[in-house]
């Protein structure tokens, strides 16, 4: 059998096995996180003037395009998500909480050449973590498909990974699921341990959202590089602000001052910056 594809059948299995390894840190730090004072899932309807974001000049094969560099107008729309909910983020994650990542995310159901492993019902193999999407253009028409209350577990990697990451696509409707169907304007949030998928299987449309992502610090240091969480979703990952949008998100006290550094102007906020 070729390399290649020894490899191709045997990934989905080593990626379990790396899940399966970060399992007692992530209950660990999950061990005081409020799972029931909260569904797991809430929307909130026109909560925003949304603005002309410029698209994207590349797109993948999954339709997807996705930018960390954040300049201040769109930090402001941050400044004001984390001044509604940063509270309730706080109190339901604990005091150890951080911003994580923040993006833009581009979907384009015209540029779709192959399926999303995130079209699949999953959770984020990260434990407790609070994502919040801004809508700035949609219809509603491609959601993001949650079941509330499948939080309330300690996580454990779930063996249907293994069909996922080998490309079986599992879109079957689960007793319980809401569609959070944000337009332009709306503000969607739910803990990525409920198991969820974007329903880019429906006749779909264009959507444009800023994404923000709060977990406990600490967990995010020692579980990255297994699972998809930190600055740009890696050890080396960036987000790059403008000076007026990190004065604002400084501001917010969720900022991790020790994954900042000042560069040409702009501040990059990576976990390459607390390896001094």
């Amino acid at each position: 059998m070729p390399i290649a594809k020894l490899k191709k059948i045997l990934n989905p299995y080593v990626n379990h096995a790396r899940k399966l390894k970060i399992k007692p840190i992530i209950r660990h730090y999950d061990k005081d996180v409020r799972v029931a004072s909260w569904s797991g899932a809430s929307f909130h309807e026109a909560y925003f003037s949304p603005f002309d974001i410029p698209p994207p000049a590349k797109f993948n094969a999954q339709g997807v395009a996705r930018s960390n560099v954040i300049d201040a107008k769109v930090a402001e729309v941050a400044c004001k998500v984390i001044a509604d909910f940063g509270g309730f983020i706080t109190d339901y994650l604990g005091s150890n909480v951080r911003l994580d990542d923040i993006y833009m995310f581009w979907f384009d159901p015209d540029k779709v050449e192959n399926w999303s492993l995130s079209n699949s019902w999953h959770d984020d193999n990260v434990g407790s973590r609070v994502k919040v999407f801004v809508c700035f253009n949609g219809d509603g028409s491609t959601p993001t498909v949650v079941v509330p209350n499948s939080h309330n577990i300690p996580y454990s990697p779930r063996k249907e990974e293994i069909s996922r990451f080998s490309g079986v696509r599992n879109t079957q409707d689960v007793a319980g699921q809401v569609e959070l169907r944000y337009k332009s304007g709306d503000l969607a949030m739910f803990d990525t341990s409920c198991l969820h998928r974007g329903l880019y299987e429906q006749p779909s449309a264009k959507r444009t959202v800023l994404v923000l992502e709060f977990i406990d610090r600490d967990k995010s240091n020692r579980i990255v590089g297994y699972a998809p969480c930190g600055p740009g979703m890696s050890k080396v990952g960036e987000v790059i602000f403008d000076e007026a949008g990190f004065k604002l998100l400084e501001g917010t006290g969720l900022l991790d001052e020790s994954l900042v550094s000042a560069q040409c102007g702009n501040y990059v906020y990576s976990l390459k910056n607390s390896i001094k």
